[in-house]
């Protein structure tokens, strides 16, 4: 979305999966990467997908150069489904905490926000997150990191041979959760979507990959510990459950499988759940079932010991994120409502965000001449 010839953008770089949004464009990939190589063997037969927008088609097709123009460091990467598939025993997720100083992260975000970009050369201004319990030591950190000049160079794909250039002018870092609760409550001039939730007592539930968020809210404030918080269990949890399940499964094989989160999120993703196997697939949905169905429980358990003093007084609690999609059904808390495109809430959130800023930002220079 473009305010006053700046593109304004809001990203929410999970340890999962990569979500961006700038109003009418929205991208997702998974979290993964790995250097980049000459790529011999892999070009060979049906590598590039025919379906789907062009955007689609160069979303599962990342091999890409990307450039800090500030230090003049340039690193060849594969990121993505397409990392996943060339180079498997080195893709990994970013697991740092500190994004902002993760050279792999911040590469995995500037080809993000080139996908988007309608011409060769762009300033961005971007809205963006950290899980609630890194809120406070890494905010201003982010907001120093999160900027500067950047170009991504496209090796494969429709967007082969094409550089994009963009300049990061400014970083504003919310916590987590509260890109869900900005979605919900305002639009991109700052005006009430939902008076409801802007009264009283809110509580938005946002679980991820590794942690899941918890944000509590009151007339429209978000509280301080320990309303909001982090749980230190998400999707990773319930994928370790599968794999210890599969590896009992197998065990009067020769070769028990040993897998892990990641294989497990591509089997997921890719396979809906088919583990291929022997003469067949072994079929993992009823066990991942069961280890969401714990995590929902166990979640549930939670957020409702710690916030038992106002738990009576709660009228709404939004559930967020694509796994809080998965164990909606299984939250036992009152007043539960699984907000509309759940993946992107944050992401969104963080948008209407900057957006609201860049307003501002226009409004007060416009007053002043």
């Amino acid at each position: 979305m473009f305010e006053n010839d700046i593109l304004v953008a809001g990203a929410d770089p999970g340890f999962g999966a990569i979500k961006l949004d700038i109003g009418n464009i929205k991208v997702l990939f998974p979290a993964v990467i790995c250097n980049g190589n000459e790529r011999i063997f892999s070009i060979l037969g049906k590598t590039e997908p025919n379906k789907g927008s062009d955007l689609d088609k160069q979303i599962v097709s990342l091999d890409v150069i990307v450039r800090n123009n500030s230090t003049g460091v340039e690193r060849h990467y594969f990121m993505g489904s397409l990392a996943e598939s060339l180079n498997p025993k080195e893709a990994h997720y970013c697991w740092d905490e500190d994004k902002s100083t993760d050279e792999e992260a911040m590469a995995l975000l500037i080809v993000a926000l080139a996908l988007v970009q309608p011409y060769p050369k762009t300033n961005i201004y971007l809205g963006t997150g950290v899980p609630v319990k890194f809120y406070a030591p890494l905010k201003d950190k982010y907001e120093a990191e999160l900027k500067g000049s950047f170009s991504v160079t496209f090796l494969s794909g429709p967007f082969k041979g094409q550089m994009r250039s963009m300049n990061i002018l400014r970083s504003r870092v919310l916590p987590q959760s509260y890109g869900v609760y900005i979605k919900e409550t305002l639009d991109e001039n700052g005006n009430a979507i939902n008076t409801k939730l802007l009264n009283g007592y809110v509580v938005v539930i946002d679980p991820g990959f590794r942690t899941t968020d918890i944000a509590t809210f009151y007339d429209g404030i978000m509280l301080d510990p320990p309303n909001s918080f982090s749980i230190e269990k998400g999707l990773q949890w319930a994928y370790a459950g599968v794999a210890e399940k599969l590896k009992e499964m197998t065990s009067d094989h020769f070769n028990p499988i040993e897998t892990d989160d990641k294989e497990l999120d591509k089997v997921f993703r890719v396979n809906n759940g088919f583990y291929p196997w022997n003469n067949g697939a072994i079929d993992l949905n009823p066990i991942m079932q069961r280890m969401l169905a714990q995590l929902a429980t166990d979640i549930s358990r939670d957020v409702m010991k710690t916030l038992k003093p106002i738990a009576g007084r709660i009228h709404t609690v939004l559930v967020a994120g694509k796994v809080g999609e998965m164990i909606y059904q299984y939250l036992n808390i009152e007043n539960k409502v699984l907000i509309d495109n759940p993946q992107f809430g944050n992401a969104e959130g963080f948008r209407v965000m900057a957006a609201n800023l860049v307003n501002n930002l226009t409004r007060k220079v416009t007053s002043e001449q």
